[in-house]
């Protein structure tokens, strides 16, 4: 019998050893976390907005009281403070969205709206440092006067970066007369979100579907291809792109890029492209959106994160709400987007809420913990 105790007793020993081992392996440590049940109280909102009140009083004199086939909704910071608490943000990154200045058609008085825009959003971050980032506005009608402001938001309101809608007036971004505001932006290493517009009157399809759902991705894939093939992602590699609602449809159109891209010297002459796609192979496609960012606002379903995802990889992905334009989709307090969970471990969730926007915005890690 005491033989056996005995036994029994080096069995446990041995058998607490081998689980102890076991409990402190990395791979069995890190199975256990993608099983915990997720749970983030520090989130970055990458994509969100503000209605500042002077710029909601000149979209109303103008007569506009929609965006995107939108009516604007209520703002305040107060109501943007009380959504971040109930879903778990520590900050939003806020914008001017759709229409921009621009519906404004005298581009003085469109530069004029930036200007005062981006003093009031400086003053707001100022007031609640810990609660918004600011990306600045300016008028893409007098690209001379785009880039002054845009110097002006980074030198002097010290903004977080620059907000621009993907087109005005018909021109998209890679446009060659934007270049001087690319510089500008490349020089600073500048944060530039884009934000898809409206189109047009003249330019809408006659399909009675508001922009915000059909036109909005299409706008956001046009001005990525026009920034391709104008060179722009080759010539101003320092500009850090951040493209609203996963890029639009651009994961979709990866390998037409390509082709075309590879094909860049002959369809310059025979198909028009701009002279500014010389000396694209196909590669360049892939290596513009690798180094690109992609947020998650509105997108929050299995196939387009997958897409996203496997066009960026998870590091060039952040968080974002789209609020409070998407404020219909938040019903219940607590995960604002719990089908990232469906595609993502907790890892890779705390990347994309969290972690990749601190890893951009080294003031943010004053107050937002990495781990």
């Amino acid at each position: 019998m005491a033989t056996s105790a005995s036994s029994r007793r080096r069995f446990l020993a041995s058998a607490t050893t081998v689980t102890a081992g076991v409990a402190l392996s990395p791979q069995i440590a890190a199975a256990a976390e993608r099983r915990r049940p997720y749970r983030e109280s520090k989130r970055v909102d990458m994509h969100a907005h503000h209605l500042a009140p002077d710029y909601l009083a000149a979209l109303h004199g103008a007569g506009i009281y929609s965006g995107g086939g939108l009516p604007f909704p209520e703002w305040s910071p107060e109501l943007a403070i009380e959504f971040m608490d109930s879903y778990g943000i520590a900050l939003q990154m806020i914008s001017t969205s759709d229409p921009g200045v621009d519906f404004l058609t005298d581009p003085a008085q469109a530069a004029q709206l930036a200007r005062d825009t981006n003093d009031w959003l400086a003053e707001l971050m100022a007031q609640y440092p810990k609660r918004f980032g600011g990306l600045g506005v300016v008028s893409l009608q007098d690209p001379d006067a785009a880039r002054a402001e845009a110097a002006r938001c980074l030198d002097e309101l010290h903004l977080d970066g620059l907000g621009l809608l993907a087109s005005s007036k018909g021109r998209y971004l890679g446009d060659p007369a934007f270049d001087g505001l690319h510089s500008a932006l490349n020089d600073r290493g500048a944060w530039v979100f884009v934000h898809p517009v409206g189109v047009g009157a003249d330019d809408k399809p006659s399909y009675s579907v508001p922009d915000f759902v059909a036109e909005f991705p299409f706008e956001t894939t046009r001005t990525i291809a026009s920034l391709l093939f104008n060179g722009v992602f080759a010539r101003y590699r320092n500009i850090r792109w951040h493209f609203a609602h996963g890029g639009g449809t651009i994961p979709m159109h990866r390998a037409r890029l390509r082709v075309l891209a590879a094909n860049s010297e002959l369809a310059v002459a025979a198909l028009g492209l701009p002279s500014g796609s010389k000396g694209l192979t196909a590669e360049s496609p892939i290596r513009a959106l690798r180094r690109s960012f992609f947020d998650t606002a509105l997108i929050a379903d299995p196939p387009p994160l997958e897409a996203v995802r496997a066009m960026t990889k998870v590091d060039g992905m952040v968080f974002g709400t789209d609020w409070p334009f998407s404020s219909r989709t938040f019903t219940e307090p607590g995960d604002p987007a719990p089908a990232l969970s469906k595609v993502f471990d907790n890892g890779d969730r705390r990347a994309i809420d969290r972690l990749n926007a601190l890893r951009e915005f080294r003031r943010l890690r004053k107050f937002i913990p990495k781990s």
